[in-house]
């Protein structure tokens, strides 16, 4: 007996090759399956037995090819159950792009889900051409597809896939009518095609077990309730806490098992109150309640018990541990590289002062290692085993600098913490704070300074009762205090009791002798087997390092990184490095009439903002030492919404090179953007 023949027709290969593998499964080699598309011969649809059709558009086209006597039917599709908790993961009142590849295949994804209850997002339907507000769209983070991810739009960050749907139970019975296959198999085939429940099923029993496993051996008494009390769920440590006359099972209402009628009133009430300490069997026992929602509605209350003790005990602890986590010096005097006459008197000094628990200011201009020497003093004091917590005052908003300083209670703003928070002087206690940056100090926040160094104590916002703190004060900054004493800038007073002992860090440029060495320590660190020509080396050596020892960092991480060959010459060094700014205004000033032609061209170009959104990108990266190559520029241009195919860049990279604004390297060494290419891109930022 020959083997009934189905063809399937979809406008995603990907779709059509999803729909055999369903059918094969379920009908294993009882039929064959051929798939088509629309654009083949239409003789190609003579000699089937069946014809699938992936939607209604889809078969409305069929009919015109196939045989006037072809049976057609249309695919009815469902959701993949395996996937579907991926939906219900989703935050409660999110919206999404739900995406597919047509309008009305995008709009059947959305009803299934809503058909599912799985209702508590909000979606709007997607398709490559869809006309949404594009400030609608802007809002979105998030998208879900069924299999067709290549048409989510490259802002949305998160994507779920439900991969693709399955052939709904109903299209299964109609093949096996369509076909003629024996009734009486109907069952077998429809429990081929129920195996994927019954995995389901499975897999649910698995997490339910695993679950209960988990708060099993939580020490913490966990009950949920339905919303008239009775219990659902209760782990093992449960009785312990509540110390019922009789057991409790799933069922019964936990309100007959409570004496205190403080804690039934807690549990009963749907206020905003979220914990509570309670007294039962003589314990102070803390009780935490969270609800359980679908959508707006109430459907239950998760209680969970511990003992208050247990709680102090584990706070203390915490406390203990936090206190260095994340708060360790790293650094030591070791790390410090260098054996110039001025590195070796900071260096010195510094070792003498770390003896002392005197407050240190370090003076230093950016990139010296201020830090480095704040870690090392801490970390050679009598502190070592305490937190050091560093501040930088020009990182901080002015308006969280006070909050962050000195923790804050409960309430004392909105959007405070519930329970407050500490604060960096806290976090320091019994070890070192180290005030970066202490010249962009607010004036309003100085005298407060001034009273914990004073006092040895902080306020929170908020608080009313002083919190002691013994904590050493090391400041750092780059700017000259006494200059802004002068102009009100900042408080004389505080700034002779942060200036008990003044260590000024040397630049890079006032120690050139230690550039060798710095270089080496870099080099050794990377496991780099790189070395610089002679002429390199020199310019190194006449560079004047305004970013200091950090730039001299960066420096090696460029060449490390992006530089080919072991051996690094002149031209290989960054342009900053090859030029100073008055080497730049010469080049540029050079060929002022070239530079206006290039302008004028680049102005009659059609592609003149291409133009100057790849320069600025160019400049950008070229500020943070990063190799810059077609691909790159082509993720960046889209992400602005200008997306360009590979070979239109590779076009528009040529005639800049052409123009002189760009140099399009080797294999691996990128395009970068030339003085000429800087200059340009200024004008054309000013254009109107």
């Amino acid at each position: 007996m020959s083997k009934s023949r189905i063809v399937v027709v979809a406008a995603d290969k990907e779709v059509s090759e999803g729909y055999k593998s369903q059918l094969e499964s379920i009908f294993g080699d009882e039929i064959e399956i051929v798939l088509l598309s629309l654009d083949d011969d239409p003789e190609i649809f003579l000699g089937f037995d069946l014809i699938l059709a992936a939607n209604t558009v889809i078969a409305e086209s069929v009919k015109k090819k196939a045989p006037l006597n072809a049976k057609i039917i249309t695919v009815i599709r469902n959701i993949n159950t395996l996937e579907l908790q991926k939906v219900f993961n989703i935050e409660p009142g999110s919206t999404a792009i739900v995406v597919s590849n047509y309008l009305h295949t995008a709009q059947e994804t959305v009803d299934l889900l809503n058909e599912l209850g799985i209702n508590h997002i909000k979606y709007i339907p997607f398709c490559p051409g869809s006309k949404i507000e594009p400030s609608v769209l802007s809002t979105v983070d998030l998208a879900i597809t069924a299999g067709a991810s290549h048409f989510v739009p490259l802002n949305i960050n998160r994507i779920v896939d439900l991969g693709l749907k399955v052939l709904d139970i109903s299209t299964v019975v109609e093949i096996i009518i369509n076909l003629g296959l024996p009734l009486e198999r109907i069952n077998l085939f429809t429990l081929r095609y129920m195996k994927e429940f019954i995995d389901l099923n499975r897999k649910i029993s698995v997490l339910k077990s695993r679950l209960e496993t988990v708060l099993d051996a939580s020490s913490n008494g966990i009950v949920a309730l339905d919303p008239e009390e009775n219990v659902v769920f209760m782990n093992k440590n449960s009785e312990t806490f509540l110390f019922p006359e009789k057991p409790i099972s799933v069922g019964d209402n936990i309100i007959d098992f409570i004496k205190n009628t403080n804690l039934i009133a807690f549990v009963k009430d749907l206020d905003t109150r979220e914990t509570d300490v309670f007294k039962i069997n003589k314990k102070d026992v803390m009780v935490a309640k969270n609800y359980l929602n679908n959508g707006e509605k109430a459907t239950g209350t998760v209680l969970s018990f511990s003992y208050v003790s247990e709680i102090q005990d584990i706070e203390k602890e915490i406390r203990k541990k936090l206190s260095n986590k994340g708060n360790v010096a790293k650094y030591d005097f070791s790390d410090i590289i260098g054996s110039s006459k001025s590195i070796r008197t900071s260096t010195d000094m510094a070792k003498k002062v770390a003896r002392t628990d005197l407050s240190v200011l370090l003076l230093g201009e950016n990139g010296t290692g201020k830090e480095l020497f704040a870690q090392a003093i801490h970390k050679n004091s009598a502190r070592r085993d305490g937190p050091f917590v560093a501040v930088n005052f020009a990182a901080l908003p002015e308006n969280l600098i006070e909050s962050e300083l000195f923790g804050y209670e409960e309430g004392a703003f909105t959007g405070a913490k519930k329970g407050g928070k500490l604060g960096l002087f806290e976090s320091a206690h019994r070890g070192t704070i180290f005030l970066d940056e202490i010249g962009d100090a607010p004036l309003s926040l100085q005298a407060r300074l001034l009273r914990v160094i004073q006092e040895k104590e902080v306020l929170r916002v908020g608080g009313v009762s002083p919190i002691p703190v013994d904590v050493r004060i090391i400041a750092a900054t780059n700017k000259n205090l006494k200059e802004l004493i002068k102009v009100n800038l900042f408080r004389k007073d505080l700034y002779y009791r942060l200036n008990t002992i003044t260590i000024r860090i040397p630049s890079l440029r006032e120690r050139k002798e230690d550039i060798p060495n710095i270089m080496n320590y870099y080099m050794n660190t990377l496991g780099t087997q790189k070395t610089f020509s002679n002429s390199a080396t020199k310019r190194l050596m006449d560079y004047n390092w305004p970013g200091n020892v950090r730039e001299l960092q960066n420096l090696i991480l460029y060449v490390v990184e992006i530089i080919d060959g072991d051996l690094v010459d002149i031209e290989d060094l960054p342009v900053d490095i090859l030029g100073d700014q008055d080497d730049f205004s010469t080049i540029v000033d050079t060929g002022k009439d070239r530079r206006e032609d290039i302008v004028e061209t680049v102005e009659r170009h059609s592609d003149v903002r291409l133009f100057m959104l790849i320069l600025d990108e160019l400049e950008g990266a070229e500020n943070i030492y990063q190799r810059v190559g077609r691909s790159y520029l082509v993720t960046r241009l889209s992400q602005k919404g200008v997306p360009v195919t590979d070979n239109i860049l590779r076009r528009v990279l040529k005639k800049l090179e052409e123009l002189g604004c760009v140099n399009i390297g080797r294999t691996k060494q990128g395009t970068a953007i030339t003085l000429i290419g800087k200059e340009i891109l200024k004008k054309l930022k000013h254009l109107p």
